[in-house]
């Protein structure tokens, strides 16, 4: 995993960071495995990928079109 990452470092590159869960683990390109959220009743991984912000916004938009 990716050492630790500077919220204001990467805004000065117009960057940041979204996140995404799965009940499988992925295989996609440029999604780094961050962790895992386990209780009793479910397993997920959770993801991240550091983006600029507009493809953030983007990201977002998309999701909520999804949910």
């Amino acid at each position: 995993m990716t050492e630790y990452i500077g919220f204001a470092e990467l805004a000065k590159q117009r960057k940041t960071l979204i996140y995404k869960e799965s009940v499988t683990e992925l295989n996609e390109g440029n999604w780094e495995l961050w962790g895992e959220r386990k209780t009793e009743t479910e397993h997920v991984f959770v993801y991240r990928k550091i983006v600029t912000f507009e493809e953030a916004e983007q990201y977002e938009l998309e999701n909520e079109l999804l949910d």
